[in-house]
C-alpha cells in the first residue's frame, strides 16, 4: 500500500539520477530495455497494491480494533514504530531470501544487471499479498494503520536512495543506515555479497544478526543463474514454475516440503 504513496518521489529520484548521469558522463541506464522492464514491474505491483489496498487496511484495522495498548503519535512513539517497522522489513527481507517459496516472489527484485533507480522499482509482484504477513502484528499491539502507512512510505522512499552507483561510502554512517554502498553489497552475486545486508533503513539489524558485509570487491550484479531476458512474464514466474514442478515431481511429503521451505539453491 505504501508504494502508492511514495510514487511521487520514485519519479523524481529516478529523474534526477538520469540527469546527474548525464551531466557527470556517468550514466547507470546503459540498457533502455531492463529499465522498461524494472518500470514494468513497479507500474503491475503498484496496481496489485491499489487492487488490494481496501482490504489489506480492513484487516489491520480488524488488528487494530482489538490492540493490547493504545500508542498515539508522540515522536517518541513514532519513533519506536518506524523501529519496529524495519525491524519487520529485515526479518521479511530475510525470508524472501532463505525461504523458496518467498524468493519466488523476491527474485525478479534481483534479475537486473544494472542498478539505479529503476532497479528498486523492479519490485515483486506479490508483495502486496505476502508481505503484510509480518506486519499484521503492529496495529493488533496498538500502533494506528494510518501511521503505518506513512512509516513505510518513507521507508520505501530511503529504499530507492539506496539503489544507486553514484554515492560512494559515507564513514561512520555505514555503521547505522543502509546506505548505498551496503546495499550495493545485497544485490551482489558475488559469494562474499550473497544473502548479506538485508536491512530496509538500519544496518545495525545486520550487524546484530550476523548477516552485514561490507563494501570491498567490485560489485557483480545479477542472479548467479542469469535468465537472459526482459520478458515481463519469464522475469516474474520462472522460479514459481521452478519451485511448482519440483514440488509435483517430489516423491514425498518431507521432500514437497523441504523445496518449499528450505533456501534456494
Amino acid at each position: 500500500m505504501e508504494m502508492i504513496y511514495a510514487l511521487p518521489a520514485f519519479g523524481l529520484l529516478l529523474l534526477f539520477e538520469c540527469l546527474y548521469g548525464y551531466l557527470k558522463k556517468r550514466n547507470t541506464y546503459h540498457d533502455v530495455k531492463d529499465t522498461v522492464a524494472s518500470l514494468s514491474l513497479g507500474i503491475t505491483q503498484v496496481i496489485v497494491s491499489i487492487i488490494l489496498a481496501s482490504t489489506l487496511l480492513a484487516i489491520d484495522n480488524l488488528f487494530y480494533k482489538h490492540r493490547l495498548f493504545d500508542f498515539g503519535n508522540a515522536w517518541y512513539e513514532l519513533v519506536v514504530l518506524f523501529l519496529l517497522m524495519d525491524f519487520s522489513f529485515y526479518w521479511w527481507h530475510r525470508a524472501s531470501h532463505r525461504i523458496r517459496f518467498f524468493w519466488a516472489n523476491h527474485v525478479n527484485h534481483h534479475s537486473s544487471k544494472e542498478y539505479n533507480f529503476s532497479t528498486a522499482l523492479r519490485q515483486p509482484v506479490f508483495s502486496p499479498i505476502l508481505r503484510p504477513l509480518f506486519y499484521f502484528y503492529i496495529p493488533w499491539l496498538g500502533f494506528n494503520p494510518k501511521s503505518l502507512i506513512i512509516m513505510g512510505s518513507v521507508s520505501l522512499v530511503w529504499g530507492v536512495w539506496s539503489h544507486t552507483k553514484h554515492i560512494g561510502k559515507l564513514g561512520f554512517l555505514e555503521y547505522f543506515f543502509v546506505t548505498p554502498s551496503a546495499h550495493r553489497v545485497h544485490h551482489g552475486k558475488n559469494p562474499e555479497y550473497i544473502d548479506k545486508n538485508y536491512g530496509g533503513v538500519f544496518i545495525f539489524w545486520d550487524i546484530l544478526f550476523g548477516t552485514y558485509e561490507k563494501e570491498v570487491n567490485p560489485v557483480e550484479y545479477g542472479l548467479t543463474k542469469d535468465i537472459k531476458t526482459y520478458n515481463f512474464f519469464t522475469i516474474i514466474f520462472h522460479e514459481w514454475q521452478a519451485w511448482y514442478k519440483d514440488v509435483v515431481h517430489s516423491k514425498s511429503l518431507r521432500e514437497a516440503f523441504n523445496y518449499t521451505f528450505h533456501p534456494p539453491q
